[in-house]
């Protein structure tokens, strides 16, 4: 593997953890509005999309290297 497919694959995994993360984290409590719910909730699967795509790419990466 090449060095850009492994920092693509850490990448994407600091993703995975940033996004379950704030999924974790969050609480529909006083003082909390929906709107900020859904914003929390939107950015925590826009970095479970972009890990996503970093693992895709990795995988690509590796079924076209040639050995």
């Amino acid at each position: 593997m090449t060095s850009k497919l492994v920092v693509s694959w850490i990448a994407g995994g600091f993703f995975i953890l940033i996004g379950c993360w704030i999924v974790n984290n969050l609480e529909l409590n006083i003082g909390v509005s929906y709107f900020s719910y859904l914003i929390a909730l939107l950015i925590a699967f826009i970095f479970f999309l972009i890990a996503g795509l970093l693992w895709i790419n990795v995988a690509s990466g590796i079924k076209h290297e040639r050995f």
